[in-house]
């Protein structure tokens, strides 16, 4: 029998809240961080000295930003500011220090606290169910909350030097070790060729946990994945993030900051050992002190891979391509050279340029298989680093060809070539991300794709945010990270609404006013999604949301951003016409999408028509501008007793269609009924008031290409 990892935490970290920005990211321009403090700071005086704005009195900066708000025009406490300019050598433009105070920050920072915004995880505290009996008490993350800083906690380190010993010596001889052994260092098809050094150096090894598998618990013996690193290396992540790690013992060189543990057999059962610990990276106690370059790889296999074929220490992503959080780019700092070598498809290509921009271009080099081993391949043979350590296919010249990165604005069709060519050999792959649980849906559009903008509107009480919530559900759940700007629908009643979707079924027994068994658990399992939600105190323009994305995407590396909906922004643009103001919020989201790779939805309500009529792109409120920079429209058709998706512009591909919905009380969700769609076609249904366009315009069968 194995033992699991303690959850009584052993150590306490203090993290205080701030967001680390390295120095090789340059960063806001000089003029970006002047016109940022002129404007959100009125009355601000400041001089520059070398590579600095000193700030003469901190009173006239937002609340948050002093620790020590008192006697601040005293001469003595002016002039204790200094913010980096971004024009120097050191970059991190807005990155401050208080030498009085000692509050520090970054310029996600700056803008967080100048906006008023707060980026909440998607936790079920007291606030969320407030008026539901039976549950009490919060996330543990903010239960530990204190003076603004958060207590973290590290694994069981001696639970933790167990898993290697029950991987390797099998002290136990269970036969299900014996076949996961068999699975990291056999090389036949589907195992890893790892050699026992090199899981001995990695201190890969074995561990049992539970996992809930529908409403009950399952055991599953997992390969564990220690973060481990020196005493002092994690001081010096410590004190870049403003932490504190009480109780290590004296004398204690390396620790594990924290375990990924994953199923051998079901990917799907993956945790992070403890929750809400720290964060590190696998394999970087392997790197000598005087390295300058590192190898990043996209997952664990890979990096130990890459260090067993080139003898390369190498580390890996903690969330694979689809994060890099900013808690571990201290580590990286001291390297002069990063080699990016994640995966050769298209997240992956994607997610080297997403990282490489936190990382500081400047010092990242793109890894990619060579011309001749991909021609003696069949193609999405060599998809990484451990797929060419199983066939032989030797990678220090792959890392020794590395290149920069491209300018974002210049391309030639060299740096695009095994892109293109994946394109086309791999069409599917670039359709976007499905939605599992509306297929016709997925059909007619293809996916949702980053960069993109949708725009969806509908009539009053057609469900809108009902579906923008399943849809969201659906991505997170392939760990494609959310963020709700919801701005009609308070985020405890929508947060109310997407529990209900995710347990499908009611949180309250039928009949009576009691939970339902298991609340608590169901809970863990949507906090752990990657759903973040905007919480703004007070009101909130378009400038300050888009500085709530913007947080959001450096920090959490959002992908989906859902805005409902854009009117409500319009009422804080006063001195404003209304369709001005419009026209310029969509060509701020648009350009926010392209720029930043996400995928960006509004919900922008229809102007005034008869009740029931059948709405078209020209139903949409405001100016054509709307409808122009969408890429996709999609329309929720309500005559009153049918509902139905309207998909009326579809750049991708140009297909259209029409997906008839049926909704579930039970499930709080839409399900695709096309069963209805015969019904749709005949119905009569009025004409739009303004337009006098006949009953039939804008119908579209299910799927048709335009």
């Amino acid at each position: 029998m194995f033992r699991q990892a303690m959850q009584r935490p052993q150590v306490a970290i203090r993290r205080a809240l701030s967001t680390f920005l390295s120095k090789h990211n340059t960063g806001p321009s000089s003029d970006e961080v002047r016109k940022l403090l002129e404007t959100r700071c009125p009355g601000i005086e400041v001089r520059i000295k070398d590579e600095h704005f000193i700030i003469k009195d901190c009173s006239v900066m937002p609340d948050g930003f002093c620790l020590k708000p008192e006697r601040t025009s005293d001469p003595d406490n002016q002039e204790k500011v200094y913010m980096l300019t971004g024009s120097g050598p050191s970059g991190g433009g807005g990155t401050w220090f208080c030498q009085r105070c000692g509050s520090k920050g970054s310029w996600y920072d700056l803008k967080r606290l100048s906006s008023g915004f707060e980026i909440t995880k998607g936790v079920l505290g007291p606030e969320i169910t407030k008026g539901v009996r039976g549950i009490e008490g919060q996330s543990e993350d903010r239960a530990r909350k204190s003076g603004g800083r958060v207590s973290l906690r590290l694994p069981d380190q001696k639970v933790a030097k167990l898993f290697p010993v029950n991987l390797l010596g099998n002290p136990f001889g269970d036969k299900e070790v014996y076949e996961i052994m068999e699975y990291l260092t056999g090389t036949g098809v589907g195992q890893r060729g790892l050699n026992l050094s090199t899981l001995i150096n990695y201190c890969v090894g074995v561990g049992e946990y539970k996992f809930l598998k529908g409403s009950q618990y399952v055991k599953r013996k997992c390969v564990t994945f220690p973060w481990v690193m020196s005493s002092q290396q994690l001081a010096t992540q410590d004190e870049a993030l403003g932490q504190e790690t009480d109780g290590l013992d004296e004398g204690q060189e390396a620790i594990t900051r924290r375990i990924k543990a994953r199923s051998w057999q079901e990917k799907g059962y993956q945790r992070l050992d403890p929750p809400g610990g720290g964060w590190g990276l696998f394999g970087f106690h392997l790197v000598g002190a005087l390295e300058t370059s590192i190898v990043l790889t996209e997952g664990e296999y890979d990096a130990m891979a890459v260090y067993q074929d080139t003898e390369i220490p190498a580390v890996s992503l903690p969330n694979g391509a689809s994060s890099l959080p900013p808690e571990v780019l201290p580590l990286l700092e001291r390297f002069e050279k990063i080699y990016l070598f994640l995966d050769n498809d298209a997240p992956g290509q994607v997610g080297a340029e997403k990282f490489a921009k936190k990382l500081g271009v400047g010092r990242c080099l793109l890894v990619r298989p060579l011309r001749a081993d991909l021609d003696l391949h069949p193609a999405g043979a060599l998809k990484d680093a451990n797929d060419a350590l199983r066939l032989g296919v030797r990678m220090k010249p792959w890392i020794e060809a590395a290149e920069p990165l491209q300018h974002r604005s210049i391309a030639t069709f060299k740096s695009l070539r095994e892109q293109v060519l994946h394109e086309i050999s791999n069409p599917g792959e670039f359709n976007g991300t499905k939605l599992l649980k509306m297929p016709l849906f997925t059909e007619a559009i293809k996916g949702l794709r980053k960069g993109e903008l949708s725009v969806v509107t509908g009539p009053t009480g057609s469900g809108k945010t009902t579906l923008l919530s399943q849809l969201s559900l659906d991505l997170a759940e392939q760990n494609v990270s959310t963020l709700w700007g919801s701005f009609e629908v308070k985020n405890t009643r929508l947060m109310k609404k997407m529990l209900h979707q995710f347990n499908g079924q009611p949180l309250v027994q039928p009949g009576t006013s009691e939970v339902i068994e298991g609340l608590r658990d169901l809970a863990d399992r949507f906090e752990a999604l990657p759903l973040y939600f905007m919480t703004f105190h007070g009101g909130s323009d378009v400038d300050q949301v888009l500085d709530a994305m913007e947080h959001a995407v450096y920090v959490h590396d959002v992908e989906n951003v859902i805005i409902d909906n854009l009117q409500f922004m319009m009422t804080m643009r006063k001195g404003f016409d209304k369709f001005e103001a419009q026209d310029s919020a969509i060509e701020k989201f648009r350009k926010f999408a392209t720029e930043n790779n996400v995928h960006v939805t509004l919900v922008v309500h229809p102007r005034k028509e008869v009740e029931g009529a059948r709405l078209g792109i020209s139903s949409i409120f405001g100016s054509a501008k709307v409808t122009q920079e969408a890429d996709l429209v999609v329309i929720l058709q309500y005559d009153g007793e049918v509902k139905y998706i309207d998909v009326k512009k579809n750049r991708y591909d140009g297909e259209l269609g029409i997906i008839p919905m049926s909704f579930s009380p039970i499930t709080a969700s839409f399900y695709e009924d096309a069963g209805l769609l015969p019904v749709v076609k005949q119905r009569k249904m009025p004409p739009r008031a303004e337009t006098g366009a006949s009953q039939d315009e804008g119908v579209d069968l299910c799927c048709e290409s335009a």
